[in-house]
């Protein structure tokens, strides 16, 4: 990680089509006629954002990635902001990095980072949860290198495209032709669509690359002309051509023939990672007759052999959360209407987070349907789950919905989960795109949130398999805590040729073609759709069932129960191996018993000879780092292997098959005995797809069993088997006695390499020095440990001193003074169960020096003045100097330590700290100044005393500084720092103004009052973390009216995280902005923000 260099110049040049990054040296190369320019688009690496700034005096560059030092030239005004110096592509290009996120549990704060090391290191870190990749980053491009070298380019205009005119309803769908570029008729490139800004291309056009097709649809009112550019590239250079599509003004969604508007929106392009993307209802088409396929579904699911095991299980007692387009208040399958409220009793709860004004009333179809499916009490068309409720939560409408509406939704069940008992949540619903590995997005948290509260996430898999023809799933289905749903065509035997589905993300198949259920209208009124959003309330319903049969039941338990009940299927499109749901194998499992076997049969005739015995004894050996390979001739078949273990040792074993071309057999399951046969571990999908992998340490040293299976009776086919001993060697030992001598002012760096392991150094001391003792890591950027633990003892053992955080952050120091010489030990550890790399540094410093400030808080210190400035000496290495610094509540300081690089002393690399009187950290900056000299800014958070340490960077480093602190004037709120959260205890603040705010606690909520004027549009920004405009990771708003009803809310259309609400005041009156921070469970709750309210 750069933690010291800023200040290299990296140009951005124009002029032939493409964009070159450089240096001066490299820039110097390229072919003349290109202008020098700013990059504006960016993107944090490494936790670093790197910002170039103009200096208008000197005309030179400034690059720098210390939030400290671009908030100081933000503010001077000398100084001028040009954007960030990198670039982050949605896509891969050639000779550009994959930029992932994680997101620290424990600080809430995101680490982004496109280091290998880095990212296996945080995978395997249980204080980070991967977001995956957010995009493709670099600032050299391999055109610019082919340039260089002389190639030429391979493609140039050869014909332009001609303009397109939709002026027919329904479908299109354009063929863009290479041959446009290249009179050979094709060329060995890539086109790409966009508008001819840039942009990517409107909702209702979708472009794809591999085909080179646009496609959409003109039921859409108001459409207009797009000016499409299409972008060829063939790795040397880029050569556009643009042409426009236009669309009759007059067409609407009646003209869009045999499309329904749900079925039309369903396939429209969605850029799921952007911010406020849009989401859409998974259904495919609308047929307008009954097959009958409640029967087959039934049949096909085991639903009435359940039903007939269990006639007391109807789902009683259990609420779906339906997050849709709103359900039919008061349609008859949803219950009686006992009480004249025009909602039917079994909708229990309702909420609109979509903001069309229909409240939860279905705007559409979809919602009403899907809730029929799962808990219609009609007897006709029965939901799976008939005794349930239902909570209508719509966060979709007409033409879909977006990230922060479904965001909130699912803070909305989080908040009213007990109150209900939602069981499940159902999201028939995603966006159109498709992805074979699991994915994050802004909607995890909640997700994962859920899991942890017990409350199941069905989502569906998605229908534009015919667009991608590939295994993957759309989003949030390929969210890692949800359970994705997938499809069965219309006999229900196989997959429908709409649904997404991938072998290792679908959880199970279930009925989703010609499904009558409930329709919005008068009366009982039904319609028949397809779609994977209809499979997925399918699921929901019997989750519901499931969970009254055993309350206690986990979402993973769910999860493995519902996979190991399931029969099995092969799809001829994609070569895979899929599940379909029985609900009456599931009732089973979960009820505790076990499945019976398979109906009896004549058995299968032996083969002569097995390949491996399917007992202890006369087994073949299995070496680590030796492969072996196998054959389970017939069904039941199981071949038994022994290792030679190792005490201590730590094995991972794989057995794999089909999925990883190693062998033919699909579903492998890997078991581990003892020499009694007894089971010890077991795993069926640990590994590739199906294919199984556990990790084991035995506890003594002998012999121990592997058992190669197949995951169900009937399979047969070959495996391999391997052996690997992944155990790590300790680089210090954990005990005292021949222990590595710590030196003074000379680094020593250690690795703890496993759970709960220690390092323990020998380190000589003398009576009546003082030591201190720093053990750093990823905080310091010296190592990737998180929370180090240092605890220094005496030769017999014996505790002299612990320290958890008395470092910077997270880090462990100790300051020690023996009162004899002899020899004590420091043992490094971690707190808990991290594991990483770290650096141990030792200072010495006597007790006799002359005229030593003293090195820790109390009463009675030099005081430093604001606009006075202070100087001192670090005279011997592990000096530190404690000044006192009088703070008003409220008030921002800015605090600089400088020496030898601005000529005001001799010390090369000052470190300054803000402590209080206890000694802990409230801030801390090494390089955040000029050079390597320090520069923090640190707001008090009450009136008194706080206290600045002047110290080095290296214990071994002495010399003269000052010290120079400013109150710096920012514009802030006079509303106190107590705000009300409710429209009551509102504090009443002005337009066209600037104010700040702070979010205290979790589920704290500041409620501001303005009078808005109607037809008038305002503007709200929240701006937090992302703006550098406070501490305040996500915020987000909510905008009622005097009447306390919700009219607009936003999460993530600022700024990064940052919240944004653009609104036009139907009538004049007192409005309330509503401003908390995202609650999902691994959000960061609380910190500060900015306010900024205008008109136009």
């Amino acid at each position: 990680m750069v933690t010291k260099v800023y200040n290299e110049l990296i140009i951005q040049y124009a002029g032939d089509n493409f964009l070159h990054y450089s240096n001066e040296t490299e820039g110097s190369n390229l072919q003349p006629g290109l202008s020098q320019r700013a990059a504006f688009e960016g993107f944090e690496s490494g936790d670093i954002q790197v910002v170039r700034f103009l200096n208008t005096v000197t005309n030179d560059h400034v690059f720098t990635a210390d939030l400290v030092e671009i908030g100081a030239l933000q503010s001077n005004d000398d100084f001028v902001e040009e954007g960030n110096v990198f670039r982050l592509f949605q896509t891969e290009v050639d000779g550009s990095q994959a930029v992932h996120r994680f997101f620290n549990i424990e600080t809430g704060f995101h680490h982004y980072t496109a280091d290998a090391d880095e990212i296996e290191t945080f995978e395997a870190s249980g204080s980070y949860s991967s977001e995956g990749i957010i995009g493709y980053g670099g600032v050299v491009d391999t055109r610019e290198a082919a340039q260089i070298s002389g190639n030429q380019t391979t493609i140039r205009i050869e014909e332009s495209f001609e303009n397109v005119s939709l002026a027919s309803a329904g479908a299109f769908n354009l063929s863009l032709d290479k041959s446009n570029f290249s009179s050979a008729g094709t060329f060995d490139g890539s086109l790409t669509a966009m508008t001819d800004t840039g942009e990517e291309l409107p909702e209702y056009l979708n472009f794809n690359e591999s085909s080179g097709q646009i496609f959409g649809y003109t039921f859409k009112e108001g459409i207009g002309d797009t000016n499409v550019l299409v972008l060829a590239d063939d790795g040397v250079s880029q050569v556009s051509s643009n042409f426009v599509i236009s669309a009759s003004d007059n067409n609407s969604k009646d003209e869009a023939g045999n499309f329904s508007a749900k079925s039309l929106a369903a396939i429209m392009s969605v850029d799921s990672s952007s911010v406020g993307g849009s989401f859409v209802p998974t259904i495919t088409t609308n047929v307008n007759s009954s097959i009958g396929a409640a029967a087959t579904a039934s049949a096909s699911t085991n639903l009435e052999t359940f039903k007939a095991a269990n006639p007391t299980i109807d789902g009683s007692g259990t609420t779906i959360a339906v997050l849709d387009t709103g359900i039919d208040l008061d349609h008859p399958f949803f219950g009686p209407d006992a009480n004249g409220d025009g909602i039917s009793d079994n909708i229990v709860a309702s909420a609109d987070f979509h903001g069309d004004g229909n409240g939860a009333q279905d705007s559409d179809t979809h919602g009403t349907h899907v809730a029929g499916i799962a808990m219609s009490s009609d007897s006709t068309h029965p939901g799976t789950a008939p005794g349930a409720n239902v909570a209508a939560i719509q966060v979709l409408g007409t033409n879909g919905g977006s990230f922060s509406g479904i965001e909130a939704g699912l803070q909305w069940v989080l908040d009213n989960r007990a109150t209900y008992n939602i069981t499940s949540v159902n999201m028939s619903l995603g966006a159109s795109d498709n992805s074979s590995t699991t994915q994050l997005s802004s909607l995890s948290d909640e997700i994962a949130a859920l899991k942890s509260l017990g409350v199941i996430t069905f989502v569906a898999a998605g229908n534009s398999f015919a667009s991608f023809n590939a295994e993957g799933v759309g989003t949030p289905a390929s969210d890692p805590n949800a359970l994705a749903i997938s499809a069965l065509d219309s006999v229900n035997e196989g997959a429908a040729s709409y649904s997404q589905r991938d072998t290792t993300i679908t959880k199970v198949f279930a009925p989703g073609t010609g499904i009558t259920n409930a329709a919005p209208g008068t009366g009982a009124a039904t319609q028949t759709l397809s779609g994977t959003s209809m499979a997925t309330p399918y699921v929901a319903g019997v989750s519901s069932l499931i969970k009254q049969l055993n309350p206690n039941l986990s979402v993973d338990q769910f999860d493995t129960f519902l996979q190991q009940s399931a029969s099995i299927f092969s799809d001829p499109a994609t070569g895979g191996d899929y599940r379909i749901l029985d609900v009456n194998a599931l009732g089973i499992l979960a009820a505790g018993g076990t499945l019976p076997e398979s109906p009896s049969s004549p058995a299968p005739e032996q083969p002569s000879t097995d390949d491996h015995p399917d007992a202890i004894g006369s087994n073949t050996a299995v070496v680590p780092g030796v492969s072996v390979t196998g054959n389970l001739e017939t069904g039941g078949d199981k071949d038994i292997f022994v290792v030679s273990g190792t005490a201590g040792s730590t094995y991972s074993i794989d057995l794999r098959g089909a999925p990883s071309s190693l062998g033919t057999l699909t579903d492998p399951i890997l078991t581990i005995l003892n020499s009694n046969s007894s089971q010890i571990a077991q795993n069926d999908d640990g590994g590739t797809g199906f294919e199984s992998n556990l990790t084991y340490s035995p506890s003594v040293t002998g012999d121990f069993f592997i058992e190669a299976g197949a995951f169900i009776s009937g399979l047969t086919g070959t495996y391999q088997l391997d052996v690997t001993d992944v155990t790590v060697q300790d680089d210090h030992s954990d005990n005292i006695g021949d222990n590595a001598t710590l030196i003074i002012g000379i680094n020593q760096s250690g690795d703890l390499e496993i759970e709960n392991d220690t390092d323990v150094f020998a380190l000589d001391v003398e009576a009546g020095v003082t030591y201190t003792i720093d053990q750093k890591g990823f905080w310091s950027s010296v190592g990737n440990l998180r929370d180090p633990l240092l605890t220094l003892k005496d030769s017999a053992g014996t505790i002299l001193g612990q320290n958890d955080d008395g470092g910077f952050r997270l880090e462990a120091q100790i300051i020690f003074t023996p009162i004899s010489t002899e020899t004590v030990y420091v043992e490094a550890g971690a707190f808990g169960t991290r594991t990483g790399t770290y650096e141990i540094f030792v200072g010495a410093s006597g007790t006799s020096i002359d005229n030593d400030v003293a090195d820790t808080p109390s009463l009675e210190l030099t005081p430093i003045v604001p606009g006075i400035s202070q100087t001192g000496d670090v005279e011997v290495g592990g000096d530190k100097d404690v000044f006192s610094l009088s703070v008003t509540s409220g008030a921002t300081y800015q605090i600089d330590m400088r020496g030898s690089t601005s000529n005001v002393g001799t010390l090369t690399d000052p470190l300054l700290r803000v402590l209080d009187i206890n000694g802990e950290v409230l801030g801390q900056n090494d390089d955040g100044g000029r050079g390597f000299e320090s520069l923090l800014t640190y707001t008090a958070s009450s009136t008194g005393e706080v206290y600045i340490e002047a110290g080095a960077f290296s214990p071994a480093l002495t010399g003269t500084y000052q010290i120079d602190a400013l109150q710096i004037s920012i514009g802030t709120s006079s509303l106190g720092d107590t705000v009300g959260g409710s429209i009551e205890n509102a504090a009443s603040a002005n337009l066209n103004s600037i104010f700040a705010g702070n979010i205290d606690f979790l589920g704290d909520k500041d409620m501001f009052k303005f009078s808005l004027e109607a037809n008038t549009t305002y503007r709200f920004d929240i701006r937090g973390s992302h703006s550098n405009h406070g501490t305040l990771w996500d915020p987000q708003a909510f905008l009622y009216n005097d009447n306390n009803t919700l009219v607009a809310q936003d999460d993530d259309s600022g700024t990064g995280f940052d919240a944004s609400i653009a609104y036009t005041a139907t009538e004049s009156g007192d409005y309330y902005l509503s401003v908390m921070g995202n609650i999902g469970e691994m959000s960061q709750t609380s910190g500060s923000y900015s306010v900024e309210a205008i008109f136009f």
